[in-house]
Formats: structure tokens, C-alpha cells, sequence
């Protein structure tokens, strides 16, 4: 408290005006007591006066002596000395006066008959005044009564009565009282001391408090209160209760924009498109953690600065632009992994001032790759059909146009013809049966069955057919312990068909296949593995796209859609089927099933 700036003047104010009084109180009551004191002493000295002034008149009228006793013993008596002028002869009469005073007695006189006048001629009934005598530091008090005679019916004004006292009495007792008063003054600003103290703190603590609860509130602290009681403290107390009103106001505001803030930074984080917001100079003030995502940003590396997002295809320049223009702009930034598509907009404030800009981005990867998908599907399966329809055109030309004279030639053509019209008829029922794999138009009947029996009559009916191609089917020893599986066994079988018929395309004369099989308590694991020349890196991930093929020559007969169908088949099932090769190594093509004994099992708890 007693570091307050406020408080210490407040405490030096008070202060201040305590002392101020003290000595205002001291030079007026010095100023005005000394009139009040005279008067006092002269109301005193007046009916002394009157009394002794008819004793004068009587001794003037009789001859009186006890008035001469009287006058002559009259500082003992009245506490001042008595003189007595006639008002015919202007003769003084008075007592003796002490030694320091006898020098003072003509200027004594000359003060009594020079003042005299109105008395003895009636216009004042009585008079005082002060007079400081020549050559001395001394004053006097003159009291001054007519002396009045009676004589019968008549009556009149034979002289006047003064009363003389000296003033340094009268001084002593007033500065007496002047000390008194300096001391009680100095005594009472002491006593004061400590009740100002404690009044001024108790006083500033709201203010105080007050403060802390502005300064808390700056700092965003909106906890601290102010304690007031607007009853004892007023003005200050309301003070204070307004501010603890006020911190309330902006503690839940604050709240509710943080809330509000935090709810828009998850809506925005969760956003599956990518925020960045500038201000009018092109500074980022706003990202979500997308946009670091989508560029291949580690936001949390420290490395990773915003200034990296703007060195995107010239990200920053079209932020400029759009906020120079005031339209909005797409521009497409690719990068090592993505295609994204980048929307900028400029931000208006309400006067229509731009403000900034934000930019949209959104990864058009996958619906690049789609698009270009479609148009590699749109022409291979134009590749597909217009290679038989070709062939089947250049046979039937001759054919009708009767140019086919030879009986065998025409068997011939025939016999192409009929090898053509199987191989398109092949390839729309591929494309219709993956298309209802893809539609799940198909019910599958799931069921159990023996993969072992399965691969033997897979071997069985290859194996005539492998010969003619020189490749020998080899079916692994332990692949006849391989317990049931779960699934539908026309679609596996169908699977295995399709991984036998690549593998025998592609293996040389002299090669071999194997076919195995390989469990846990939970899945089994059968593969196809050919010794052919392998896939080559770059294929690798595409074998089991539509179309798509190792041989870009397509000099390998087949539509292309074999391993897609596969894929869409486990992929039905819930499995998975993958391949996996090096260049010359030949390629192990594996695809899962469910353990039947499993599925029971899990069928029983349920």
C-alpha cells in the first residue's frame, strides 16, 4: 500500500490540509481573539468605571474624601489606574502611577483630554480605544465614562472617568492562549496522523483493488475481484462493484469467443480441404494442419515455415493478385506425391475494403488419377474390341464378297472367326462380371470347403495343358493337411483360375509353378508362384488395375481384366491379395481365407 503513488498523495493531501488548518486556525484566531479579548476585558472595566464615575460625581458636588481614597488606591481595586478630568477647568485628577509609568503620565493626559470631548458633551455614553505610548513598546487600554450630577431636578455632565490599564497583561494571557492553542493544534495533527492513515489506506484499497482487477484483466487474467461495500465506501464502492461487473461481462465473453474460436480451429482442422488465410500484406495469419499435409509439410518440424507453403507455384504472387483484383482465382500446384487444386478468394471487410485473402486446397489427386483412368479404360477397351472386330472384318470382307474360293480356306476363316467372336464374348462377360463385383449385385454364398481338394483339381485339370507348354505344376506336400476355409468356392476357384492362367502365360518353357498353402489358427495363406521373368518395379503396384499391362506391346493374349476381377473378389470377401516379385525372379501371386473352424467357433459365441 504504501507504494502507491495515489495513496502517498492522498496521505500528503490530507496531510497538508491538516497542517493547513492548524495554521489558518492559529493566524485567525491570533488576527481575531486579540479585538475579542480587548472587548471582553472592556466590558469588564465598564461597569467599574460607571460605579466609580457616580462616587465622582458626588464627591465633586460634597467633597467626598472617600473617592480620593479611591482613586489613589484604584490598581488595587480596579486592576487599572483612574484619572479624572473636570469638564470647566479640563483639570486631571489621579492617583499616583508607578515609576514606570510616570514618564507616560502627560501622554496619558493629553490621550484623556483630546478623547474627553465626546463624553462631556454627551454624544457617547461610554468610549475605549488603545494607544501605544511615544517612545515605548507599551500600550494602553483606555476605558472612558461621563461623570453625570444630580442637584434636585437638575442634572448634566461635570467631567469624565478613565480607567488606564497597560496592555501587556492583556498580551500575556492572549499569547497564553495562543500557545495553548499552537500546542493543542500540533498535538491534535499528530493524533491525526495515524487515523489519516489508516483512513487514506482504507480509503485507496478499492482503488487499489480496482486497479489490480484492470490490470488482471489486461494481462487476461479475469479472475481477480475487487472487494467493495458501495454502503461504507460510496462512490469508490460503486467504482469498484462496476469493475468486478465488468471483468464478469468480459470473463464470459472472452469464454464464449474462445469457445466459439476453438470450436471453429476443429471445425477447421477437421476440414478435409486445406486453410490458409493472409492479411492485406500477404502475411499468414491462419493454417489449418491440412494444408501442411496436403504440401508434404511437417508443420511440427522445425524447419517448416509458413514461408515454405508460399513457395508453391507462386502461391504468394496469385494471393496479391487476387487481393490487387479483388476476383477470385484457381491455380493448380503439384507436387512430388499430389495434384492439388488451390481456390483464392479475396476478404472483404463491411465497407468493402479488402482485407486479406484465403486460399482453398483441395487434393485432386485421386480425381485426376480417376479421370485418367476412365480415359485409359476408354481406350483399352477400344483397343480390346477394335482388334478382334478388326480381324473379324478383314475375314468376313473376303467372305462375302465370295473371293474365299478354296473350301479349306473358308473352314480357315471360320475357325478365326469363331476364335475372335469367343475372345470378344470373353472379354464383355469379364467386363459385365466385374462389374457386378464392383455393383455387389452378386450374392456370395459363403460356405466351407477344402482348399486342398480345390488345388488338386486345379492341378488336375492344368496339368495336360501345362505339359503341352512344357511347365511343370507342382503342388506343395503339406497342402494336403490345409484345413477348411470359409468362403464361396465357385469365386475362389474362379481366383485361382485366373492367378493359374497368368502364371502360365508368363513362365517359360522348362518353368515351373507352385501352388501352396499355409495357415495360422486364424487365416490361410495360398500361393501361386511362377518362375517367370518377374515384374519389374514400376508395374508392380498396377497388376491389378483394369487393363493394364506388363507387356505394353500387348503381344501376351488376354483382356487385362483377369487380376482386377481377382482383386474385386477377395476384396468381397474381406481379404486381401497381393503379389510380390523381382526382375527375372518370377512373381508370387497370395490371397487370405478365413478359417472355417474359426468361423464356427466365433458363430457358437455369438
Amino acid at each position: 500500500m504504501h507504494k502507491s503513488i495515489f495513496f502517498r498523495r492522498l496521505l500528503v493531501m490530507l496531510l497538508l490540509a491538516l497542517l493547513l488548518w492548524t495554521l489558518m486556525t492559529a493566524v485567525f484566531y491570533n488576527h481575531i481573539s486579540r479585538p475579542i479579548f480587548t472587548k471582553i476585558k472592556v466590558s469588564e472595566m465598564q461597569p467599574k468605571a460607571k460605579s466609580l464615575a457616580a462616587l465622582a460625581g458626588r464627591s465633586f458636588l460634597q467633597g467626598d474624601p472617600y473617592f480620593d481614597s479611591l482613586v489613589q488606591s484604584s490598581y488595587e481595586l480596579f486592576d487599572a489606574w483612574t484619572f479624572v478630568i473636570d469638564s470647566v477647568t479640563q483639570e486631571i485628577y489621579a492617583g499616583s502611577l508607578p515609576e514606570e509609568a510616570a514618564d507616560s503620565e502627560s501622554a496619558i493626559h493629553s490621550q484623556i483630554i483630546s478623547s474627553s470631548s465626546e463624553l462631556l458633551d454627551g454624544s457617547a455614553e461610554s468610549l475605549w480605544f488603545t494607544y501605544k505610548l511615544p517612545g515605548s513598546a507599551e500600550e494602553m487600554l483606555f476605558v472612558g465614562v461621563p461623570v453625570n450630577f444630580r442637584f434636585g431636578q437638575q442634572t448634566g455632565i461635570i467631567g469624565a472617568l478613565y480607567f488606564v490599564k497597560p496592555m501587556s497583561e492583556l498580551n500575556a494571557g492572549f499569547r497564553s492562549m495562543n500557545i495553548a492553542l499552537i500546542t493543542a493544534s500540533i498535538t491534535v495533527f499528530i493524533i491525526m496522523l495515524l487515523p489519516l492513515y489508516f483512513a487514506a489506506a482504507r480509503l485507496i484499497k478499492p482503488l487499489k483493488q480496482t486497479r489490480d482487477v484492470a490490470l488482471a484483466m489486461a494481462s487476461g487474467n479475469f479472475t481477480v475481484r475487487a472487494v467493495a461495500d458501495i454502503r461504507k465506501l460510496g462512490e469508490i464502492g460503486e467504482l469498484a462493484l462496476i469493475m468486478n461487473h465488468l471483468a464478469d461481462k468480459l470473463a464470459d465473453s472472452i469464454s464464449e469467443l474462445t469457445t466459439e474460436r476453438n470450436r471453429l480451429r476443429q471445425i477447421i482442422d477437421c476440414m478435409a480441404e486445406g486453410i490458409l488465410a493472409t492479411d492485406r500484406y500477404g502475411n499468414i495469419i491462419l493454417t489449418n494442419s491440412m494444408v501442411w499435409s496436403l504440401l508434404g509439410l511437417d508443420k511440427l518440424h522445425e524447419q517448416a515455415t509458413p514461408q515454405q507453403i508460399m513457395d508453391h507455384d507462386n502461391l504468394k504472387e496469385t494471393l496479391l493478385e487476387v487481393m490487387g483484383t479483388g476476383e477470385e482465382k484457381t491455380i493448380i500446384i503439384r507436387t512430388a506425391a499430389r495434384i492439388i487444386a488451390c481456390q483464392v478468394a479475396p476478404i472483404e471487410e463491411a465497407n468493402g475494403v479488402i482485407a486479406g485473402s484465403v486460399a482453398l486446397f483441395r487434393d485432386i489427386t485421386e480425381s485426376e488419377r480417376l479421370e485418367q483412368t476412365r480415359r485409359d479404360y476408354v481406350a483399352n477397351i477400344s483397343h480390346e474390341l477394335r482388334t478382334p472386330l478388326t480381324a473379324m472384318r478383314a475375314l468376313l470382307e473376303p467372305l462375302s464378297d465370295n473371293m474365299v474360293r478354296s473350301e479349306e480356306d473358308r473352314i480357315r476363316y471360320y475357325q478365326i472367326l469363331l476364335k475372335e467372336t469367343i475372345r470378344l464374348s470373353r472379354l464383355i462377360n469379364d467386363m459385365l462380371d466385374l462389374s457386378r463385383l464392383q455393383a455387389g449385385s452378386d450374392e456370395l454364398n459363403m460356405q466351407s470347403f477344402s482348399p486342398a481338394e480345390m488345388l488338386r483339381e486345379l492341378i488336375m485339370k492344368y496339368e495336360n495343358h501345362a505339359e503341352d507348354l512344357g511347365i511343370h505344376l507342382i503342388l506343395t506336400d503339406n497342402t494336403k493337411n490345409c484345413p477348411a476355409a470359409y468362403g464361396n468356392p465357385e469365386r475362389i476357384e474362379q481366383v485361382l483360375v485366373i492367378l493359374l492362367d497368368n502364371a502360365l502365360k508368363y513362365t517359360p518353357e522348362n518353368g515351373s509353378i507352385e501352388l501352396a498353402a499355409q495357415w495360422d489358427e486364424y487365416k490361410i495363406t495360398i500361393s501361386v508362384k511362377d518362375s517367370g521373368p518377374g515384374i519389374e518395379l514400376e508395374d508392380i503396384d498396377h497388376v491389378f488395375d483394369r487393363f493394364y499391362k506388363a507387356d505394353k506391346a500387348h503381344r501376351q493374349p488376354g483382356t487385362g481384366l483377369g487380376l482386377a476381377i481377382a482383386r474385386e473378389i477377395m476384396t468381397r470377401h474381406g481379404e486381401a491379395i497381393w503379389v510380390r516379385s523381382e526382375a527375372q525372379q518370377g512373381a508370387r501371386f497370395c490371397f487370405t481365407l478365413r478359417r472355417s473352424d474359426n468361423v464356427d467357433m466365433l458363430n457358437k459365441k455369438q
